[in-house]
């Protein structure tokens, strides 16, 4: 009697011990079976203007439906809340001049789920100043092709321009005239037309043009006199 209480306690025994290690091996191949999560793709604009608040959106996919933890992390700008799938950033501000060259911002997105495993993705926004932008590609020299006067064209002349995102010079061979200074743009603007206000060294008051352009033609016209001035810009 007591031989088989006694196989009978060892056969509990080693029952309850395999029971113990199914449900741990259990456990741990569950561990390692998760899977971490999968990020199908983030949603970030390519350009964006110094300045302006635009969302950040990354798609994600879990095998095992896990509830997902979200970090987002810009190398510029503003993030409105970084641990969610959608977000906002508001982009670097301008606090002295808008003609600034444009720079490249980072944005990478880390997703973590109940397994501790985690993936992450990155992309990169321009953000650009469109002042900048515009003046750059008006800047250059140009050559004074053709002037008009109340519609008319007058007697050939010559002359060179040279603009950049600051300042400008004029210079004309006609009288030896040379001016130099600054000029701004006025909104609305954008590269094919516009409103420049120019300042001219020496003269208090700005004067005020209009310009149009096609690449290789910059018109500027003058309200004041009514007059056009037609350049060519160097190649």
């Amino acid at each position: 009697m007591k031989f088989i209480s006694y196989t009978y306690l060892c056969g509990v025994v080693t029952f309850l011990l395999l029971q113990f290690m199914l449900l741990n091996g259990c456990e741990q191949y569950d561990e390692l079976r998760n899977n971490p999560p999968k990020i199908n793709s983030i949603s970030v604009p390519e350009r964006v203007q110094f300045g302006e608040t635009v969302a950040f959106k990354v798609s994600t996919f879990d095998a095992e439906e896990d509830s997902l933890t979200y970090l987002w992390y810009v190398s510029d700008g503003t993030l409105v809340d970084d641990t969610n799938s959608t977000v906002e950033w508001k982009a670097p501000i301008l606090t002295t001049d808008d003609f600034v060259p444009s720079i490249m911002v980072t944005v990478q997105v880390s997703v973590r789920d109940d397994g501790e495993d985690d993936i992450s993705k990155s992309a990169t926004i321009l953000v650009y100043s469109r002042i900048y932008e515009v003046a750059k590609s008006l800047s250059g020299e140009y050559d004074l092709v053709r002037t008009l006067v109340n519609g008319n064209t007058l007697e050939p002349s010559s002359g060179t321009m040279r603009l950049t995102t600051s300042t400008f010079t004029r210079e004309f061979e006609t009288g030896n005239k040379f001016y130099s200074g600054a000029y701004e743009l006025i909104e609305p603007y954008d590269v094919n037309k516009g409103t420049i206000k120019w300042f001219t060294d020496g003269i208090v008051e700005a004067t005020i043009s209009s310009y149009t352009w096609d690449g290789k033609l910059l018109v500027i016209f003058s309200p004041d006199n009514n007059t056009s001035h037609v350049y060519e810009k160097r190649q």
